[in-house]
């Protein structure tokens, strides 16, 4: 029997959709009889190192703590509180990496196959020592290319650096055993621009373990957002042009970021800014909203796909997507026909608006979310998946 390790950055009790996510998948594993544990760090969003305890993590030695998640023994490395200051969050990566580093090397008897989630984006330097030195097979799961986000969005200004990262990730891709990727976009352009083997990159999209929650009995105006405000959202710009559209919707947003400040300031009559809550909680404050905001910036397309997309569809929400229209959430979005996309640079508000409010539409896409969530993104045929690469 394969003994496997899964490595991710966040996990539970932390309330990150790609955390919660791997932590399913690594429960199916152990249903069906893998041998299998998780690496993660401490909570980094609900953070309070007093209460460890409090959520059911044991300290077993200094800067180590473990957990269990659905029979899962999970051991978190000790990480501090969330920095949204780019140089602090980059020390915060290598501290964890160190720490990583570390203990893969004291415990490599102890497992033959290690699959490795790729935020931070430089886990990519955690495949690469799994590979060539510890000698495992190694599954990365690619969610999103970093080089090429940070060069859109101008994060990274230098050449050298940007040059240099997408060195490194590309050798990381041709070594290892398998990458996964969220996106049939995401596949195309790891083969076609970046000349990764094909036949070694494989599609498994997201999903949503929570139970589905029922769809509003009224179809209303009201749209709601939960998640990251961060720059790739850019929510902001949503924002602009939503306060300008005549459908009169109203607008309801919970989450944190480092544009938090900012998208708070923009509160008005039919725009609501609020902090994080978690999972329960929001669904029971949003369990009338009809309609859910999936925003991207335009410049990305193939870069990254919002987990989130998956819960929304869970909460049987409508999906509003914000994004380039050559991207893979609004080709994922008008392919299965579960809501609309709004293109950022074409002036369409209205016209997508007036289609929501369209009954036999709305019908229409209330079969599809129960379709993908039943026969797409189901966590047995995902976990099947991921397995099927041992």
């Amino acid at each position: 029997m394969s003994r496997v390790l899964f490595h991710s950055l966040t996990i539970p009790p932390d309330q990150v959709s790609t955390g919660i996510l791997v932590a399913d998948i690594a429960a199916k594993f152990h249903n069906k009889g893998t041998s299998i544990e998780v690496l993660a760090s401490t909570p980094q969003y609900r953070f309070d190192s007093k209460e460890f305890s409090a959520e059911e993590m044991t300290k077993v030695k200094r800067n180590i703590y473990t957990s269990n998640y659905k029979g899962v023994k999970i051991t978190h490395l000790y990480a501090s509180k969330r920095s949204f200051n780019r140089i602090t969050r980059l020390f915060q990566w290598i501290s964890y990496h160190i720490k990583s580093i570390t203990y893969l090397t004291k415990n490599r008897k102890n497992f033959d196959t290690i699959y490795i989630f790729s935020y931070p984006p430089t886990m990519n330097l955690i495949a690469i020592y799994s590979k060539k030195i510890l000698k495992k097979k190694t599954v990365y799961s690619v969610w999103e290319l970093y080089p090429e986000i940070a060069s859109k969005l101008n994060e990274l200004n230098s050449n050298l650096l940007l040059n240099l990262f997408k060195r490194i990730d590309n050798f990381c891709l041709r070594i290892i055993d398998n990458v996964v990727v969220n996106s049939e976009e995401l596949k195309d352009y790891l083969v076609s621009r970046r000349n990764i083997e094909e036949n070694k990159v494989n599609v498994i999209y997201h999903f949503s373990n929570e139970p589905e929650i029922p769809k509003p009995s009224i179809i209303n105006k009201e749209i709601m957002y939960a998640g990251n405000l961060g720059t790739p959202q850019n929510l902001e710009s949503f924002i602009n042009i939503f306060s300008e559209n005549t459908n009169k919707f109203n607008l309801t947003i919970y989450g944190s970021g480092s544009q938090y400040e900012r998208i708070s300031n923009m509160n008005s009559n039919n725009i609501k800014v609020n902090s994080f809550v978690d999972r329960k909680k929001l669904v029971e404050l949003t369990k009338d909203i009809p309609y859910a905001l999936v925003s991207l910036s335009p410049k990305l397309t193939v870069e990254g796909f919002p987990g989130k997309t998956f819960d929304y569809l869970k909460m049987n929400k409508i999906l509003i997507g914000y994004s380039n229209p050559e991207s893979g959430l609004a080709k994922f979005i008008e392919k299965y026909e579960l809501g609309v996309n709004i293109s950022p640079n074409v002036d369409n508000i209205n016209e997508k608006f007036d289609q929501l409010q369209d009954k036999l539409f709305i019908d229409r896409v209330y079969k599809n979310i129960t379709k993908v969530n039943n026969q797409l993104a189901n966590i047995n045929i995902i976990a099947d998946r991921y397995l099927g690469l041992i």
